[in-house]
Parts: structure tokens; sequence; C-alpha cells
């Protein structure tokens, strides 16, 4: 089985603008606080809860996943998520966690699908989340060099999280889905270079080639 990565794609796109996200950094806990089935607590308040050291609690239930991890129950025949996170870490890694637990919710993944197929859709819907291509095309339309710098401090997703986005798999997005992505995000490029077009950024590695991330694109 082969993991669905332009569902993961698409479904980033319409999570944006289900939610009205029009500014960055995207805020996955924002997102999951707002999803009747969820319930979004730090590895700190578990372990209060619990009565257990915090380390335990991270050992036990994010042994894979230190930054996140998401347990499922089932409640008169519904799902229902706890989402534990690292409150402790680097907000870019937080946000990283975060966004693949998301992913794993929305996508539905309910362990019928193998492990690695359901990690790669989740991150593929991560990356697409925090760094959406229709929000790369805005930045490239304003004329302002793209470089790692300018994304990263645009995006709030820096160094592993860029590296990782210029991986994905090339998908086809519905070209409307990007159409109300890029509108969402645009006032919010434009101000935030209205500020930046003067400053001169030391970084002078460009994003030229983003590899398959711009794959299938259209407008």
């Amino acid at each position: 089985m082969n993991p669905d990565f332009q569902r993961a794609a698409t479904l980033a796109a319409e999570t944006l603008i289900k939610y009205r996200i029009d500014s960055a950094p995207v805020s996955p806990l924002h997102i999951l606080k707002k999803i009747p089935n969820v319930l979004v607590v730090s590895y700190e308040e578990l372990s209060h809860e619990m009565g257990m050291d915090r380390k335990c609690v991270m050992d036990t239930f994010g042994e894979k996943n230190q930054d996140a991890f998401t347990s499922i129950n089932m409640v008169n025949g519904k799902s229902q998520y706890l989402v534990t996170y690292n409150q402790k870490l680097s907000v870019n890694l937080a946000q990283r966690g975060l966004a693949r637990e998301l992913g794993h919710i929305l996508l539905q993944h309910d362990g019928t699908k193998p492990e690695k197929v359901r990690n790669d859709e989740a991150r593929c819907f991560a990356h697409h989340i925090l760094v959406p291509r229709a929000m790369i095309h805005n930045i490239k339309a304003t004329g302002i060099r793209l470089t790692t710098e300018v994304l990263g401090n645009l995006t709030g997703c820096y160094d592993l999280c860029l590296t990782c986005m210029r991986r994905q798999p090339p998908v086809h997005i519905d070209p409307e889905l990007n159409r109300q992505v890029r509108d969402l995000f645009m006032p919010y490029i434009m101000n935030f270079f209205e500020f930046q077009k003067y400053a001169r950024h030391k970084d002078g590695s460009a994003l030229a080639d983003f590899g398959n991330y711009l794959e299938g694109y259209e407008e």
C-alpha cells in the first residue's frame, strides 16, 4: 500500500480554508483545539493528571514521538482523540509535531494502514499546512528573493522542516483550492515584505530548487 500524498496535501489546503488561516506561523494547536472530539494537553499536564513523573509519561506514551503523540478511544461508537505534546520544545519543533498529529486525525488514521504509510501521509500533511505551496508562489510574486532566511522568518519553518519540504513528492491540488489559499495569505505576505523589503539579509542560500514540492502545482 502506497501513501496517498495527494489526499494529504489536498486536505491540508482544505483545512487552511475551513479554519480561515491567513497568517503564519500556522498554529496546528489552534486548529486542534477547535475540533470537537479532540482534547489537547501537554506532557506536563498529563503527568500531573496521572500522578506520574513527566519523563515516565514521555517514555511510556511518547516513545517514538517525543514531540507529540495521539491516542484514540472509542466512545459510543465515535473516535475521541487525546493529543499530548512537548511544550518544552522550540516553537518550530512543536509545530511540526502537532501538525503531524493533526494530519493523523483529519486523515482518520485508525491503524488499518501500515504504520509507515500513515506516518508518510501525516508528514506530507504537516509540511503542506505549515508551508503551503500557494504561499511560496505568493512570495515569489512579490519579486523578493526567496531565501531560507526569508521563508523561515515568514513561516516559522526552519532547517529540517524546509529540507523535508523540498523532498515532498509530486501532488496535484485543485487550482481553486490553491487560489483560495493564495488569497488568504496574500495580505499577510504583502504586509510582511512591506517591513522587510529594505532589510539586507545575510543568508544567500536561495531556495530556487524546491525539488518535487512544487511539481504539479497549477494556478
